[in-house]
């Protein structure tokens, strides 16, 4: 015989389980746990932050000193690349001030001194405030360069060896490669590339032999474009009443006169002759009666 389960009501409130009792003692040991341990988290998190302030400052005085001879070694650029790679785009500022107010160019891997001790304060209207820091344009496109590599995140909010990858400018990718430029059977003489400033120089003749027309294969390419002044005859221009002997009014608008403006000046014109005519009248009355007079 199957056994039979009891039916149980829906509708009866089932009776709820009963929580542990605990005292007010153990609620306000259980708050102050919590709230250690979150302090503790933020003390960390502001001890990890001070930490790496103290080593993004400590490679601002090391880079401060750079380089150590002209031109920077293959040392110093490794070392300048990896110290870099902590700085945002702020610390790279901070550093170059540093080096300006030490009297030297704003860029690490450069020894020459700043325009703006070189010129005095004409540097900054002159080149500019910002190039002003730097003894060339083209160092100051090589800091511009390693600038725009930087992480805008703090270094201590990054995550485990997530820091960009610094790449120098072509100029001194050599020294971090530790390579010498030099000519092969004669190490006192070495080849100097070709600077920043005669690069941009070759590209801005370029562009302008483009504006001007100039080809490659012109027999005389520097001849296109003369520098020759040629002035031109100013014409000169007449009134249209003088060159059509029509009276123009001055509220015609290029030779046409609106509607409403003429009707206006034909009444005022037609206004003037009746006046006229009126005082052509009184005058011969005038003139009759003293005939009359003399007369009598």
């Amino acid at each position: 015989m199957a056994t039979r389960v009891p039916v149980r009501s829906i509708l009866k409130n089932q009776p709820k389980p009963t929580a542990p009792t605990t005292t007010p003692e153990a609620l306000q040991a259980e708050k102050d746990r919590h709230n250690y341990a979150l302090a503790l988290q933020h003390a960390h998190r502001i001890q990890d932050q001070k930490d790496w302030d103290l080593r993004i400052l400590h490679a601002i005085e090391v880079l401060l000193d750079y380089p150590s001879s002209t031109p920077a070694t293959a040392q110093e650029a490794n070392n300048f690349v990896s110290l870099v790679r902590l700085f945002q785009p702020s610390d790279l500022d901070a550093l170059v001030e540093e080096r300006v107010i030490d009297g030297k160019c704003g860029y690490a891997l450069c020894a020459n001194k700043p325009r703006c001790v070189t010129m005095g304060r004409e540097a900054e209207w002159r080149v500019g405030k910002g190039e002003a820091a730097f003894c060339s344009n083209g160092c100051a496109m090589k800091s511009m360069g390693v600038r725009a590599q930087l992480s805008v995140i703090p270094a201590w909010e990054r995550e485990a060896g997530c820091h960009p990858v610094i790449v120098l400018h072509e100029d001194d990718r050599a020294l971090v490669a530790g390579r010498r430029s030099a000519v092969p059977g004669n190490s006192a003489m070495t080849t100097n590339p070709p600077t920043v400033a005669a690069k941009s120089k070759h590209v801005d003749d370029d562009d302008l032999a483009l504006e001007r027309g100039e080809k490659a294969t012109s027999f005389r390419p520097r001849q296109v474009m003369t520098d020759r002044i040629v002035e031109k005859a100013v014409p000169t221009y007449k009134p249209l009443s003088s060159v059509s002997g029509t009276v123009v009014s001055s509220t015609a608008i290029e030779g046409y006169e609106p509607k409403e403006h003429k009707a206006k000046r034909d009444m005022t014109a037609d206004n003037a002759e009746s006046d006229d005519g009126d005082d052509d009248e009184d005058e011969g009355d005038g003139a009759g009666v003293l005939d009359e007079v003399d007369e009598g």
